[in-house]
């Protein structure tokens, strides 16, 4: 439960980091606020149901995608690594990969808490041998990942060309932390949308 905060008087119930986050954004050039402040549970379920629209093609495309190249995704990465998921959501686009590559345990990893142990008791039924070890975190920062994974190597994964969304520095900083959770050695399978007419977009 949020404390009270006295803010110019007034009694507030803002997150402090939201709070500051906001600011922060709102100072800068281009203004931005941080995705993750959409996706609790309730912004997790609106954009799962975006992602069902006609006019949402990026799902659609990359599950043809993996569909048609999972298998020399599989070849390259070999099997027994640890897939880890940076943004994991409902997992829609998971089981694709985790049946081609043969992994040694999963790690889903998202802000929405609610969400992703939904998610990831779907998929801990769906593969019944397959360790699936939930993380709720920011994974714009390093993340410690868990130890049952540590000696493993890694295959992340992170579809829906969210890196597209966000500006040159921030994509920088994502990538670097991304290489930080996942260590040394590690790959990573990343979706990226080509530029688009706006028109389309």
């Amino acid at each position: 439960m949020l404390k009270p905060e006295i803010e110019d008087g007034q009694v507030t119930l803002a997150d402090p980091a939201f709070r500051h986050d906001v600011l922060r954004g709102f100072a800068s050039r281009p203004r931005a606020i941080p995705a993750r402040w959409f996706y609790d549970r309730r912004g997790s379920e609106l954009f799962e149901a975006i992602t069902d629209l006609p006019e949402y093609y990026p799902t659609r495309t990359e599950t043809a995608i993996l569909r048609a190249c999972c298998a020399e995704v599989a070849r390259i990465a070999g099997a027994g690594r640890a897939v880890v998921e940076f943004g994991s959501g409902s997992s829609t686009k998971t089981p694709i990969l985790l049946r081609a590559v043969e992994p040694s345990a999963y790690v889903p990893i998202d802000i929405s808490g609610d969400f992703l142990r939904e998610s990831s008791a779907g998929l801990a039924s769906a593969f019944p041998g397959l360790p699936v070890l939930p993380v709720e975190a920011d994974f714009l920062h390093p993340i410690a990942l868990p130890a049952q994974v540590a000696a493993a190597p890694k295959l992340g994964f992170f579809p829906g060309s969210t890196i597209g969304n966000m500006i040159p520095h921030s994509s920088v900083d994502l990538l670097r932390a991304m290489k930080a959770s996942l260590g040394e050695g590690a790959m990573l399978l990343i979706g990226m949308d080509r530029i688009k007419d706006a028109a389309v977009l």
